[in-house]
């Protein structure tokens, strides 16, 4: 059976953009989101609104390795890095808090510390 690559080009040059950056910087957070996307798009994470705002605290900032979905509400302020947010889950979360993509995450925060991995 062939091995399927990503097609993508954009999650192509994002997935190697991390991995050049964990390996060189030694940040290991870029590693392991560099795997996680890597992994087929059937086994990567969507999360919820409602998931998020059950599991985290006011002022975290958290990276989903996958797709954020809007079902839900969200009572406290945070900062919500990922790979890709529903039209909804944006306006909802961007309310109370900030919606990054991974490469602002990247920018802002390049030793990527004080940040959360949430599913996957």
């Amino acid at each position: 059976m062939k091995k399927m690559k990503k097609t993508n080009p954009n999650l192509v040059r994002l997935i190697e953009t991390m991995r050049t950056k964990g390996y060189k910087d030694s940040v290991a957070l870029w590693i392991a989101l560099a795997k996680k996307l890597s992994k087929p798009s059937r086994a990567q994470c969507e999360v919820n609104i409602s998931k998020l705002n059950r599991y985290t605290q006011e002022g975290e900032i958290i990276v989903v390795p996958g797709k954020v979905l809007g079902s839900g509400e969200l009572d406290h302020k945070l900062t919500v890095a990922a790979y890709n947010f529903s039209q909804s889950a944006r306006e909802k979360i961007g309310k109370i808090g900030e919606t990054w993509s991974l490469e602002e995450l990247m920018e802002k925060n390049p030793k990527g510390s004080n940040i959360r991995i949430f599913g996957g």
